[in-house]
């Protein structure tokens, strides 16, 4: 009889999927589920009112839940020169854009008489003071560095014209758009080909770290409405420690809404959300790429059995979202390289409504949560989001290292559910820290599901993650599986090593066409009733056209030709045949 050993790990798993009686991470600040904030404007999202989530719920456990001189602003006729690789330009073309460049051919201002000495800080406050459509003549590319943050209070067009850096140099944060009302619908603030470097925020001091006020290394918005078109943000840093701080480059707190377009955010770094952080404002990004950027804070944000706010930060190493009834949207984002110190190193969106969280043709690759020795917490190496109803389609998710929940992690918040609907998407080679004692290793390598979730998996890939167990879907049991192939690498042999359900072992999912590998160990449990077991003959993770890269089925797999009831096209958006190919690549 075989002797079923599993550990610290196993109960984790048993926490992230029901009822505990500990509490879930909250997101950067309070997000009002009621849609408007408490208490004053600039002090009201917190999250200390406990409006974060419901103090009293038990749906989760700590698994789901807890140089120019600066004085003086004189230019440089040059850029300074960067450490280290420079970021991979943004995805340009993959998605349509939902803003264009802004035609600046009359301007308002021109900063700059055609000499860099011409472009002063002075000039540039004087231009951004009047507002409108702001350019420059500076006679080829400079760098203004700023002593202080520029003010904005009415509506601006900013046009670098890729030849203007803007620079905190190292001590301020670069443009301030702080209305003070977090209800004010402006103004709006367009910035376009422009770079933002070495900004830097500081705010009010708080027992946890630092308040909101800390927000936005580069730009801070407290109200209105904030654009980035084609502009490169680096090396900017919000404080790096509290709950709710956030946006290392941008922080947008209140009504309005961050846009982000063709933008590239390299190793910035705050608290939160190490490029951007959103609290209760919409946010889109489009064809843009985070690399190398860090949310630095530790321990979450949550509210204790007592009704405290705890923790420290640490969510969303490159975007984190905290907001009811808003929508994120990001399609043709590359997220990669990014380190988080709670949950989410790629991603942390937190909801209250089943909001929408749309994310398409985007690749979230090898970021991480370290293994922390002082922190037993599973955590969630890519994407973590709850509460929403998440649609995500035509990507890849792979290479994201965690404690446990390596990949992507769909869950409620409290007693809003939550919506996993997945179709297209490549998940593979995620995995959970490896450990000396492997029945203390984490789990949930690839997709887990928490509490409140239900969803559809359609033709998607799932393959190649490494966990103790649940390498595959971790809580498959309310979702409806189809078309999918799930093969994946556990250590623990005498446990479930592809999915696990709502009572561990059983029971599985729904659906059919689906091929199961639990490559070659001996125990498993079926994902879905009468899954095929057979070898799906994978291929590399490779680029085989198409926006993100994916697994093609070799000659010969049992995937070819073997699905049903199809989506018309692949992860590439090439047709798919009839029948179709399992997974997420179509091959004929």
């Amino acid at each position: 009889m075989q002797q079923l050993k599993l550990g610290l790990a196993f109960l984790a798993a048993l926490a992230a999927c029901g009822d505990s009686g500990a509490v879930m991470p909250e997101g950067t600040g309070s997000g009002d589920p009621s849609g408007s904030p408490t208490g004053e404007p600039t002090s009201a999202p917190t999250g200390s009112d406990g409006t974060t989530a419901d103090p009293t719920d038990t749906g989760a456990t700590a698994t789901g839940g807890p140089t120019s001189d600066a004085s003086t602003g004189d230019p440089t006729t040059a850029d300074p020169t960067d450490t280290g690789d420079p970021p991979p330009p943004p995805p340009a073309g993959i998605c349509d854009v939902p803003v264009d460049l802004v035609d600046t051919s009359s301007p308002t201002a021109v900063v700059g008489d055609g000499t860099a000495q011409s472009c002063t800080e002075a000039a540039l406050a004087s231009a951004v003071a009047g507002g409108g459509v702001v350019t420059f003549d500076c006679g080829g590319p400079v760098t203004i560095t700023l002593a202080q943050a520029l003010k904005i209070t009415g509506d601006l067009v900013l046009d670098g014209d890729h030849e203007v850096t803007l620079s905190g140099g190292g001590v301020t944060r670069i443009l301030d758009m702080n209305t003070s009302n977090f209800e004010s619908q402006g103004p709006n603030l367009t910035v376009q080909r422009l770079r933002f470097i070495d900004g830097k925020s500081s705010g009010t001091e708080t027992p946890l770290g630092t308040d909101v006020d800390g927000g936005g290394g580069a730009i801070f918005h407290l109200g209105g409405n904030v654009t980035a078109i084609d502009s490169t943000f680096e090396n900017n840093e919000a404080a790096t420690w509290g709950p709710d701080v956030a946006g290392g480059a941008i922080y947008g707190i209140g009504v309005g809404a961050t846009t982000v377009v063709g933008c590239t955010f390299n190793n910035n770094r705050a608290a939160n959300g190490g490029a951007l952080g959103a609290l209760h404002t919409a946010l889109t990004i489009v064809n843009s790429t985070f690399t190398a950027n860090e949310a630095t804070g530790r321990g979450a944000n949550y509210i204790d059995m007592m009704g405290q706010q705890a923790g420290n930060g640490g969510n969303g190493g490159a975007i984190v979202m905290d907001g009811s009834g808003r929508e994120l949207t990001i399609c043709g984002a590359t997220v990669h390289g990014n380190k988080g110190g709670a949950f989410g190193a790629a991603l942390f969106r937190t909801g209250y409504e089943g909001e929408p969280t749309n994310i398409d043709r985007s690749t979230f690759a090898d970021n991480e949560i370290p293994d922390h020795d002082d922190d037993d917490s599973p955590s969630s190496g890519a994407l973590y989001i709850q509460g929403t109803a998440v649609t995500l389609s035509n990507s890849t998710i792979s290479g994201n290292k965690a404690r446990g929940s390596a990949g992507v992690w769909i869950l409620g918040h409290g007693a809003q559910p939550a919506v996993a609907d997945l179709t297209n998407v490549t998940i593979t080679g995620n995995s959970t820290w490896p450990q000396a004692d492997f029945t203390t290793r984490g789990i949930g390598a690839g997709l887990t599901i928490g509490d409140g979730t239900s969803g559809t998996i359609l033709n998607c890939t799932i393959a190649g993650n490494d966990a103790q167990f649940g390498s595959g879907i971790l809580r498959v049991t309310p979702l409806v599986v189809r078309n999918t192939i799930i093969s994946n690498n556990a250590e623990n042999q005498y446990t479930p090593l592809n999915c696990t359900g709502s009572m561990f072992a059983s029971p599985p999912g729904t659906g059919d066409h689906n091929i199961q590998w639990p490559n070659g160990l001996q125990d498993d449990m079926d994902c879905t009733p009468g899954i095929s077991r057979v070898d799906p003959l994978l291929g590399e993770l490779a680029d085989n056209g198409g926006p993100t890269r994916t697994i093609a089925p070799l000659a010969g797999s049992p995937a070819l030709a073997a699905g049903s009831d199809c989506p018309p096209t692949d992860q590439r958006g090439e047709p798919r045949a009839d029948p179709c190919t399992l997974g997420a690549l179509e091959m004929q």
